[in-house]
């Protein structure tokens, strides 16, 4: 029970106390879904003082020993959107039709209690990705990852939701923000700028796509089957950018392998692995030209993505650093030396992807 507990980010004191009848509001919540929890036994978790942080609840039947079900609440209702986000985020892709109980969280029940929201979820059963992972491009997880990314990509492309020069626009936004936070030199702010407008000159469809916004190896396990799920999708976007979530995850993967090896420097770490020519970098690319295929994304945009991916969790990573720290961020940094490097094996390759029938159509 405490691993299980432990891998949905909470680390219980010796104190913790399973008790009997869930709180009323949750039960009450949870008959409106038709799920009696009456005489189910639960644990609360209110790990550190953190307002972002929630209050959790895990749920066990009478007849069970770990727990099927977690209800999560905000501490603060200025984060209600967040909770909010991730339930109708996990309704939209059980629509579509996009994972399974297996791989992706049933979204049960959702509501409010003194104006903080309470959201149900299932529990899924499996092991953290670090625990599987054997820190290689060979490693069954990281393919098993990549197959959900691909998939969800796959599912849920939608290519008249945004014209190119509607993408490029709100790029442009992005771009604005992240000059007015940034210390740019010249040459990087035009090799950005160049980037954005590729987007907006592209002539053929661009899709977007539902992104999970934070697929690291943390929020993700791999099953008794082998599969992973993915969990904690607040950041979710149902119309997001393609490839994003697949740079991000392979990135983190990235840094892993480098970490294995006794690399232990971020930078260095991503120019080893992913730059460098490697076994990983291969698969990046190969993993890039399938999705490209599957979404009909063109491959002059994989690029401009690529970038403006590190522009945009530079921005992220903005908002949690001090302001005498911000232009140190590591992602402000990665995205630096990828524009320094941008004649690196890998980088040659992405921009040298076949030219598909999406590419045809749009130079014809």
């Amino acid at each position: 029970l405490n691993r299980l507990i432990q891998r949905q980010g909470v680390l219980l004191g010796t104190d913790a106390t399973l008790h009997t009848h869930p709180p009323a509001y949750v039960r009450a919540l949870a008959r409106m879904a038709d799920i009696d929890l009456e005489d189910y036994h639960w644990i609360l978790s209110a790990r550190g003082e953190y307002s972002t942080r929630k209050v959790l609840f895990f749920l066990t039947a009478p007849d069970q020993q770990t727990p099927s079900y977690i209800v999560k609440m905000t501490r603060d209702p200025a984060f209600n959107v967040r909770l909010e986000n991730e339930y109708q985020a996990l309704a939209t892709l059980y629509a579509r039709g996009v994972g399974t109980p297996e791989t992706l969280p049933q979204p049960l029940f959702c509501g409010h209690h003194a104006d903080l929201a309470i959201v149900g979820e299932s529990i899924i059963a499996g092991e953290p990705f670090a625990k599987k992972t054997q820190r290689n491009a060979n490693c069954p997880a990281l393919q098993a990852a990549i197959h959900f990314l691909v998939t969800l990509g796959t599912a849920t492309a939608d290519s008249t939701a945004a014209t190119p020069r509607q993408a490029a626009q709100a790029l442009q936004i992005l771009f604005t923000r992240f000059q007015a936070i940034y210390q740019l030199t010249p040459a990087h702010a035009a090799f950005l700028a160049e980037q954005i407008d590729q987007i907006n000159h592209c002539a053929a469809a661009f899709p977007l796509v539902f992104q999970h916004g934070d697929p690291g190896p943390w929020n993700m396990l791999v099953t008794p089957s082998g599969q992973v799920a993915v969990l904690d999708w607040e950041a979710a976007e149902a119309q997001g950018m393609p490839l994003w979530d697949l740079f991000y995850f392979l990135r983190s993967y990235a840094l892993d392998i480098a970490r294995a090896g006794g690399v232990n420097d971020g930078l260095q770490g991503f120019a080893q692995q992913v730059l460098a020519d490697t076994a990983l970098s291969r698969l990046l690319v190969e993993t890039i030209h399938d999705y490209c295929q599957a979404i009909g994304l063109p491959a002059t945009v994989v690029l401009p993505l690529f970038y403006t991916c590190w522009m945009h969790r530079a921005l992220k990573e903005a908002t949690r650093l001090p302001v005498n720290k911000i232009d140190s961020g590591r992602f402000v940094n990665l995205l630096r030396m990828c524009i320094d490097h941008s004649n690196a094996p890998t980088l040659q390759r992405l921009g040298q992807l076949p030219v598909t029938q999406t590419d045809l159509k749009e130079f014809a």
